[in-house]
């Protein structure tokens, strides 16, 4: 089998980077190279042209890498092929299992240009030799003159060790001449770089697997010590006898130019040329290694864009990947040599920075960093303004260990945007303790809508004239079976942000409507009103499940409400209007909830379909003793007259207060005054109180 550099290599690997970069790499060498994305395509192609050598993903949809090197090694016509598999996976039993389904050999990502050339170099080069030596007479004489001709060093021994031949290209790496060499033992190139560990290791292998590869310094007859690569092999007779062994070795030549092209893509950002995550984390771990030797600190900053996702969606994919690439200009202008910028998610950096003394010169540079990124980015839409936000931790009082400061600064980060974004927010240990806390409210929030720990209270939605009961607000409680009673304002947001709130939203629509039918057959002719989280619409509360939900009751659709909040509008606009409309066509009623606390609120009541408005507790809680609060509302009202919208004023807690909205006519109300939020029982005693 011809060795010749144009040899013909299948490269099969799902990730479109991989294999540009080992085509390059190899193409470059003078190889044949046909990179496949997937299994099932690389053994078709095979069947069409059998390659001289397999390069194999392991890791892939479909058929992985072990079953397509099993489906080769199980066809005579590929079974002899040289397979490699080039993978992520680092353990032992991935290794094992690797050479179980017949594979020659293991390279783990990320890959060396050097190792990978050299493996590839010996293992067509083995390939060819034992396909020789097994062969009759005209394969020994082609293997015969490939011993000649190779540009890699080869050693034939006897069973002893002793060496009986060398090839051409020995004498030119090691300056040997075969007269020299033959009768000796490969002790001679001897360097005493390897402790006697070191070959006490490559025996076991070489004896028990029968072979052995691995980078070797031997040195040479000037005195000269190199690293080679070396790929032995233990020859057996037709009894299984060892006859002999072949050693190929190769020097581990650099290719700069190739190595370079390797290296960018694996440690930096293609887009804007930081650091990626994995350069990152080398670096930090790195440092935090002589940080802690020297007793120096590090400051870790993440960087958030406060409104990236607008950006994309109104200006376009190629506007947000040119305002990330300023981005990383500014962020590495304002940074030393010996500091890190990194990329690490769409719209994260992280910026370390080493050998800080004082936290007081990292918040000057995290503020000079907040005030470069705030500054306008000219863009050919224009220029634009965007908010960023920064989480700084600090080693090692944060944090002595990499995820944990990551994960420290991130956490700064979220606070930083909670309250309200473009702000530096320094890492304290209560929010560690915050988060710790909120991840388990939220596991046990999920066993707690299992073991039914959540429950309905209702408030009643009155006539404000003669204090009838029309309808009832649905509000969510959970006693939680260890804390008690957890306040909604805790609870929801961990709902929200977890995406819990969809199972939960759908359970309280199915338990309101459930309890309001039922009351219904009581008598009680009432309506049932829920609050819907911005993470419900538009995906979360199907407009044809909730009719098939009050259909399955017998309840009309105008007998339930859905009370969304002015945030609602500040998501997918066009996705919350279609399902508003969607909804109301099918008869529900949408309130609108909290009037008055959000953005553009008259815009709201123009453009969108409402039915009501309810008015804030806030405006009612101070229009007794505010004329401006008595004012607002006065305004409200006339406002929702002309547009033939209800108003529910919220919060009522006194006799004056309703008698004040009684004035000014507006006709329903709710607050404690009436009642507090009440379980079923209670409920049903109090609507029994006012049929009496």
């Amino acid at each position: 089998m011809s060795t010749k550099p144009s040899a013909s290599i299948l490269i099969v690997d799902d990730k479109l980077e991989n294999l540009n970069v080992l085509k390059r790499m190899l193409s470059a060498e003078g190889y044949e190279v046909r990179p496949l994305p997937s299994g099932e395509l690389a053994l078709r192609a095979i069947q069409a042209e059998v390659p001289d050598l397999v390069l194999l993903d392991i890791m892939m949809p479909g058929l992985d890498g072990y079953a397509v090197c099993a489906k080769l090694k199980a066809d005579p016509r590929t079974r002899d092929v040289p397979v490699m598999f080039i993978s992520a996976l680092r353990d032992a039993e991935d290794k094992v299992r690797a050479f179980a389904a017949g594979g020659v050999d293991y390279i783990s990502k990320p890959f060396q240009v050097d190792e990978v050339l050299a493996r590839v170099t010996t293992h067509l080069r083995l390939s060819a030799l034992q396909q020789a030596l097994r062969a009759q007479n005209a394969q020994l004489q082609e293997a015969a003159a490939l011993f000649e001709v190779s540009n890699e060093g080869i050693i034939l021994t006897d069973a002893n060790g002793v060496i009986q031949r060398v090839n051409p290209a020995f004498t030119r790496i090691t300056g040997y001449t075969p007269e020299e060499a033959i009768g000796q033992t490969p002790r001679l190139l001897k360097s005493d770089h390897h402790p006697p560990e070191f070959y006490s290791h490559f025996w076991y292998t070489l004896l028990n697997l029968g072979y052995w590869e691995g980078e070797v310094w031997n040195r040479y007859k000037d005195g000269s010590i190199h690293p080679q690569w070396d790929m032995i092999t233990t020859i057996r007779n037709d009894e299984g006898e060892i006859t002999g062994y072949v050693a190929q070795f190769s020097n581990v030549a650099r290719r700069h130019l190739t190595e370079q092209e390797i290296r960018q893509h694996g440690n930096y950002d293609a887009l804007t040329g930081l650091a990626n995550r994995s350069l990152l984390l080398e670096r930090l771990d790195l440092a935090f290694k002589g940080h802690r030797h020297q007793g120096h600190r590090l400051s870790l900053l993440c960087i958030g864009l406060d409104r990236f996702k607008q950006v994309n969606e109104t200006f376009g994919y190629n506007t947000g990947d040119l305002l990330l690439q300023q981005i990383a200009q500014r962020l590495m202008a304002e940074i030393r040599d010996i500091d890190t910028a990194a990329r690490i998610g769409g719209d994260e950096f992280v910026v370390v920075l080493v050998d800080q003394v004082e936290t007081t010169a990292t918040e000057r540079l995290a503020s000079r960093v907040l005030e470069r990124l705030t500054q306008p980015f000219e863009l050919p839409s224009g220029n634009l303004d965007i908010g960023v936000s920064i989480g700084l931790a600090v080693f090692p009082d944060d944090g002595d260990d990499v995820e944990v400061i990551l994960r420290n600064a991130t956490i700064a980060l979220s606070r930083a945007k909670e309250q309200g974004g473009r702000q530096i927010c320094f890492f304290t240990d209560a929010m560690g303790r915050e988060l710790i806390a909120r991840h388990r409210l939220e596991r046990d929030l999920k066993q707690g809508l299992i073991r039914q720990e959540v429950s309905l209270h209702y408030q009643p939605i009155v006539n404000l004239q003669n204090g009838q009961p029309l309808g009832f607000e649905c509000l969510l409680r959970w006693h939680h079976s260890e804390q008690g009673f957890i306040r909604p304002d805790i609870f929801i947001p961990i709902a929200e942000s977890s995406g819990l709130i969809r199972d939960l939203g759908n359970w309280v629509i199915e338990t309101a409507c459930r309890q309001l039918a039922h009351w219904r057959r009581q008598g009680w002719s009432l309506y049932a009103s829920v609050n819907i989280s911005t993470r419900q619409i538009p995906d979360g509360v199907a407009p044809n499940w909730l009719l098939k939900v009050t259909r399955d009751l017998g309840l009309e659709p105008a007998a339930l409400v859905l009370e969304v909040t002015e945030s609602v509008f500040a998501t997918d606009l066009e996705a919350v209007t279609d399902w508003l409309r969607e909804v109301r066509a099918l008869g529900f009623r949408i309130y609108l909830d909290d009037f008055g606390t959000g953005y553009s609120s008259l815009s709201y009541l123009k453009n969108f379909p409402l039915d009501a408005v309810k008015v804030d507790r806030t405006f009612v809680r101070d229009m007794v003793e505010q004329e401006r609060d008595r004012a607002l509302i006065r305004a409200i009202l006339a406002m929702c007259q002309e547009l033939d919208l209800q108003v529910v004023a919220e919060g009522i807690e006194n006799a004056v207060q309703r008698q004040l909205l009684c004035d000014l006519d507006c006709a329903y109300g709710q607050g404690y005054l009436f009642s507090r939020p009440l379980p079923v029982g209670e409920f049903e005693a109090f609507l029994k109180a006012h049929a009496s």
